[in-house]
């Protein structure tokens, strides 16, 4: 892995690009992604996603949830050869030190399926 150059004071956002629509039948593709020291990276995980941290060391801050009336993010740190498997909403992962990271989307479901759901 590369060393890399950090700036502890002011974090950068990296954005993840939207998966593209699907044919039904298809797998969906993993990305893998790598972030500096005190990088942060924020998305809109669909439910069902896998984080993978291959390497690195990273807080994840999964999506708010309702708590006694008020808004709660459960921190979490996870340490190269963890994974969480995400609900829907959006998720911030700030790198503690330099990480990869791999996001499994979770299986693509039959036509019938999705349109049932909506």
């Amino acid at each position: 892995m590369q060393s890399y150059r950090s700036d502890p004071i002011i974090p950068a956002v990296q954005s993840v690009q939207p998966a593209h629509a699907m044919l039904a039948g298809t797998v969906p593709q993993a990305q893998t992604l790598d972030l500096e020291t005190s990088r942060v990276l924020r998305f809109h995980a669909q439910a069902g996603t896998t984080l993978y941290v291959l390497e690195g060391e990273v807080d994840l801050a999964e999506p708010p949830r309702w708590l006694a009336g008020t808004m709660w993010r459960q921190p979490r740190r996870l340490q190269a050869g963890s994974a969480a498997e995400l609900p829907a909403g959006w998720v911030e992962v700030l790198a503690r030190r330099a990480a990869t990271l791999r996001l499994q989307p979770p299986p693509a479901r039959a036509w019938w399926a999705r349109w049932l759901a909506r």
